[in-house]
């Protein structure tokens, strides 16, 4: 599977969390009510420039299904710290990332995780220590799997 090599830059950021089973209902709710926040909050720009990111933050062969945490973020320099209450804010620290895309079904995005080690060791990629993302543009039915690298 090919892949480019892109650099993120650090940036503020907003998002929603769910607690529970990754690929569960919730977090496919969680996806529309973020886009429906972008939307009203007029981030087509950021979302246009950037996408949207899912962030799987537990490692689900050590963490129970119930308390695994996804988050959803745009990147923005705008600030929302004060004034909603359905977003969290925070900080991206940026880096250097692989990134592989893959026909979003479910099929082909678990034939990306059963393959991912061996695509590391094929490629000899050097991985650091930072969740692997997803990362959602306009185009539908594709994703993209960012990792993490030196």
């Amino acid at each position: 599977m090919h892949y480019k090599i892109e650099m993120l830059t650090n940036m503020k950021m907003v998002y929603m969390r769910n607690i529970g089973p990754y690929g569960s209902k919730q977090n496919i709710e969680m996806m529309k009510r973020f886009k429906k926040w972008v939307n009203h909050h007029h981030l087509n720009h950021e979302l246009e420039d950037y996408g949207i990111y899912g962030i799987p933050q537990d490692d689900p062969a050590r963490t129970l299904p119930e308390k695994c945490r996804y988050d959803i973020m745009i990147m923005t320099n705008r600030d929302f710290s004060s004034n909603d209450q359905m977003v969290h804010t925070g900080y991206f620290e940026g880096g250097k990332y692989a990134v592989f895309t893959v026909t979003h079904t479910t099929e082909k995005v678990n034939l990306f995780w059963s393959q991912l080690p061996q695509m590391i060791q094929n490629n000899e990629l050097n991985i650091r220590q930072a969740p692997i993302m997803e990362r959602y543009r306009e185009e539908e039915g594709v994703c993209e799997f960012l990792l993490p690298i030196l």
